[in-house]
């Protein structure tokens, strides 16, 4: 399949398009020489262990959820983006990234899958960023003692503490993201938003595997899964 086709699809899938403010430049923003994929591999990150993991694995394209355009764009290749690009370039390895597209989808996202997994349903988009819901609000419920006890929990990947309060207005009973930093700890604390961090990279594996998943049963591509080969928490 030409790469050209993937990335028309990976596009319209996650409404790329209407992502305008979105730090990260999303799309391909590392081409290849050739033009055919008979093999994509996907990963949180951008990094050159994830591009040498891909080409072992025999892969032309490597999707991620954080790239290594941003803003303005590549300004100097050197020291960490240097080797990530080197490394790509010397495989013939492309690179896609998609942000907060991969927030933000409602099947396919990491907020989706991270809500399915903690057993939150009803989801409502919540949680603006760069214009855009990236988060959900939803329920959960669970048995204790013969009754049922309804939670309502707001869910948004990655480092998003900075919403807690916002969950708080909302009138979630537990907010959980990635990571937060200390202010944003003790903001919760004191408005009294129970907040818990399952760490930044965690939370932003569902979206990645999710949507690896759908271009196999999509596009007959094959994908590789590299979250939990290169998987850790700093």
């Amino acid at each position: 399949m030409k790469i050209s086709a993937v990335t028309d699809w990976l596009d319209k899938t996650l409404d790329v398009a209407s992502f305008g403010e979105d730090v990260s430049n999303n799309g391909l923003q590392v081409a290849r020489r050739g033009e055919d994929v008979r093999r994509v591999a996907f990963a949180v990150d951008a990094s050159a262990r994830a591009v040498s993991a891909a080409a072992a694995a025999g892969a032309q394209l490597l999707v991620v959820h954080h790239g290594i355009s941003w803003g303005g764009g590549i300004r100097r290749l050197e020291g960490g983006v240097y080797e990530v690009v080197k490394s790509a370039m010397d495989a013939d390895v492309a690179i896609y990234a998609s942000h907060l597209p991969l927030d933000a989808h409602p099947a396919l996202g990491n907020n989706a899958g991270l809500a399915k997994a903690l057993g939150v349903k009803n989801l409502k988009p919540a949680f603006r960023y760069r214009g855009k819901l990236i988060g959900f609000v939803g329920v959960r419920r669970e048995k204790f003692g013969g009754r049922t006890r309804v939670q309502k929990i707001g869910v948004c990947s990655g480092g998003a503490g900075d919403f807690a309060e916002e969950a708080k207005r909302l009138g979630c009973d537990l907010f959980v993201t990635g990571e937060a930093s200390w202010g944003d700890v003790i903001a919760a604390e004191n408005c009294g938003m129970k907040m818990d961090c399952r760490g930044h990279y965690a939370t932003e594996t569902y979206g990645v595997r999710a949507l690896a998943a759908e271009m196999k049963k999509r596009l007959g591509v094959e994908t590789i899964d590299l979250t939990e080969e290169l998987g850790h928490e700093v």
